[in-house]
């Protein structure tokens, strides 16, 4: 397919004409509930060996995340699933606690709240939001097949919930700030044939081989992905990935190694259809994850491989940008509107970081 570079070394400072751009994919109307919605967080935990992948890995993992949502749930919304990378299992200093479940004492590391900022935007625009926690496949080093198996678990209890109330997941809900349980009602309210999903560091792969064309039928029933994101990604080259029914994006972080541009590479050679390549310069991986970029693990922090460079991102400007970027690239995919296309083009600059964007559409 012919591929385009729509804007090279593009500047994204905050202008006039972003500002309208903006306004204009999320409509008055849209700007007024964004302003009045209050975002609600509720968890579920299913238990910490509550996932296996027999007979291909006999391991075991946790069945748990964090679901942001609007206070006033009215129709059937379009949800996000997303997915964090490797990193430690538990919450210590320690590089060698890799065991999973944690030692004594020792609580498991909140990887998955890490994207808490980016739920907070997409739910005042119109979605629901299910963040994941994969520390016992991190604990294994879980394989990209493992990683979408865990995310169609997921699908599939959400969906009973919603289509039905019932399954696993009914009354099972806690209130993420003060643990107490929460009475919400999911019924007829999420709407999985929109699905989008989102796949940070080695989950990038994994959120492309579930919604890859050769692994489709791997998705629960009703279950449509229609919207695929990785960020500072890896590729394995070991695996199907080639995604032709949804659109895609590829956010690389150019400061992050050989691995993350290779998977930038690998997309841009493997899908066949509209599909967004982000090159954000002078980048790096963690600071898309709030616990990685603040975290006590000995890989935490700023993690870029080339810390002389002048003029790199902070980790604001970096989650400020997958703010933007990503509101845009959801509502395109997730809800139909055309006019969040100058953003993801980058026609239209947003703010905070330098980039190169092609559109290979």
């Amino acid at each position: 397919m012919r591929k385009r570079k729509i804007a090279g070394a593009v500047v994204l400072a905050l202008s006039a004409a972003a500002a309208i751009t903006v306004m204009a994919i999320r409509g008055p109307e849209a700007e007024a509930t964004a302003a009045t919605t209050t975002v609600r967080a509720v968890e579920y935990d299913l238990g910490i060996a509550a996932f296996t992948d027999a007979p291909d890995w006999g391991g075991t993992s946790e069945l748990k995340a964090i679901v942001h949502y609007p206070d006033r749930l009215a129709g059937k919304l379009p949800v996000v699933v997303m997915l964090h990378g490797q990193q430690l299992s538990c919450y210590s200093a320690d590089e060698d606690d890799w065991e999973w479940p944690c030692p004594r004492g020792v609580r498991p590391y909140p990887s998955h709240r890490g994207y808490d900022y980016l739920a907070d935007a997409l739910v005042r625009k119109g979605f629901v939001v299910v963040s994941v926690s994969a520390n016992g496949l991190n604990a294994n080093m879980g394989t990209a097949p493992e990683r979408a198996h865990l995310l169609n678990r997921h699908l599939a209890m959400l969906q009973q919930l919603t289509t039905t109330g019932r399954g696993p997941l009914a009354g099972r809900f806690t209130d993420a700030a003060t643990g107490r349980r929460s009475t919400v009602d999911f019924r007829g309210h999420l709407d999985l044939t929109r699905v989008g999903t989102l796949g940070h560091s080695v989950a990038g792969e994994g959120v492309y081989y579930q919604a890859a064309d050769a692994h489709r039928r791997e998705l629960p029933a009703g279950v449509r992905i229609r919207g695929v994101v990785a960020v500072a990604a890896r590729n394995s080259r070991m695996n199907d990935i080639t995604v032709t029914t949804a659109p895609v994006a590829v956010l690389s972080a150019e400061c992050w190694g050989d691995g993350d541009h290779a998977f930038y590479q690998a997309a841009k050679d493997h899908h066949g259809t509209r599909g967004f390549l982000v090159d954000i310069a002078k980048a790096n991986h963690n600071y898309f994850n709030t616990e990685w970029a603040t975290g006590p693990g000995p890989s935490d922090g700023d993690d870029t491989e080339c810390p002389t460079a002048q003029g790199r991102p902070t980790a604001a400007q970096q989650q400020g940008f997958a703010v933007d970027y990503l509101t845009a690239f959801y509502a395109y995919a997730l809800q139909g509107d055309t006019r969040a296309e100058p953003v993801l083009t980058g026609e239209h600059p947003l703010k905070g970081v330098t980039t190169r964007i092609e559109d290979f559409g």
